[in-house]
């Protein structure tokens, strides 16, 4: 089995947290009293819309003006940006491993995000910066558990898919990393992944 060469992370609810309150839950046209996270997202990845922005085949201002419109809002473009950029906060201890692991390994990012999801990460998790070539699902024109994906972020970081490690926090997704050679771990906690790393030879 070929040993672990660069490590690629998943963006939301690994190394920067997805939370709704009850505001941004309206916002996205979920029920307040849902708290099931995992059919929250399910839900979004689902959306024809959400996938649409999400695999670049939308521009930024054709999404808030359907968005905007699909959901009776009356609402400028900067403050529609707020509330979509809204949901973002910190994993704890997820910036300090992953500088850990930058330090010693290429490290590579595979997202299903937005352009504006994105550019309001870079701008408030400044560690995402440190990620040269990030494999981003509105740049590529895919999203995860698509083949395609994990084939481009091994070729972003410069290794074949049996020598990388892919975590994210979606088993589907972890399961479709699998599928075309590469290592996977479902991401629960920065703790518990720094004691999965050692199953596959990464001291940090």
């Amino acid at each position: 089995m070929a040993a672990v060469q660069a490590i690629i992370f998943d963006l939301g609810r690994v190394l920067v947290d997805v939370r709704f309150n009850r505001e941004s839950l309206d916002f996205f046209g979920v029920s307040p009293d849902d708290k099931d996270m995992e059919k929250i997202l399910t839900a979004a990845f689902n959306n024809p819309l959400f996938r649409d922005y999400n695999m670049g085949k939308i521009s930024t201002d054709d999404f808030y003006r359907a968005f905007t419109r699909e959901h009776h809002l009356q609402m400028d473009f900067e403050t529609f940006k707020q509330k979509w950029c809204s949901v973002f906060a910190p994993v704890e201890g997820m910036e300090a491993l992953f500088r850990q692991v930058k330090a010693q390994y290429p490290v590579g990012l595979l997202s299903d995000t937005d352009p504006l999801h994105w550019e309001y990460c870079l701008e408030h998790f400044p560690f995402l910066q440190l990620i040269e070539k990030p494999t981003l699902s509105f740049e590529i024109g895919a999203l995860k558990p698509m083949p395609v994906c994990y084939l481009k972020a091994a070729e972003n970081v410069g290794y074949s898919p049996e020598e990388c490690l892919f975590i994210d926090d979606r088993p589907i997704n972890v399961q479709g990393a699998e599928r075309v050679g590469m290592k996977g771990l479902v991401f629960q906690n920065a703790g518990l992944l720094k004691e999965s790393f050692k199953e596959f030879g990464i001291l940090i």
